[in-house]
């Protein structure tokens, strides 16, 4: 494996990590206010996955490197960002009709 892809993949899972445990101490401090949102604070630690794998892959894909100008790394967050929310949008509704429809059976 590539030296500077195995040092972004560590790096990466460290620092996810971090901002997770960050994300998790706020909630904590903040749990009274938070309690009526969870439902829609759960997928933080998969969202945290999912970056991780995101970060991995666009390095992989430039060998190591970024992509280019801070524009370009924007422009692939933006794509990644964009897809993904259209998926997690259409598995949702997808799942919340096969659930509704399952459950009378």
């Amino acid at each position: 494996m590539n030296l500077a892809i195995l040092k972004t993949t560590i790096l990466s899972i460290i620092f996810m990590g971090l901002v997770i445990l960050l994300a998790g101490v706020a909630l904590l401090v903040w749990k009274n206010q938070v309690a009526p949102y969870m439902r829609y604070l759960l997928p933080i630690p998969p969202i945290g996955v999912a970056s991780y794998v995101f970060v991995y892959n666009m390095f992989s894909k430039y060998g190591g490197t970024k992509p280019g100008p801070l524009s370009d790394i924007f422009r692939e967050i933006l794509w990644a960002s964009t897809i993904s929310s259209v998926f997690f949008f259409v598995f949702t509704v997808v799942l919340v009709f096969m659930v509704d429809s399952l459950k009378h059976i």
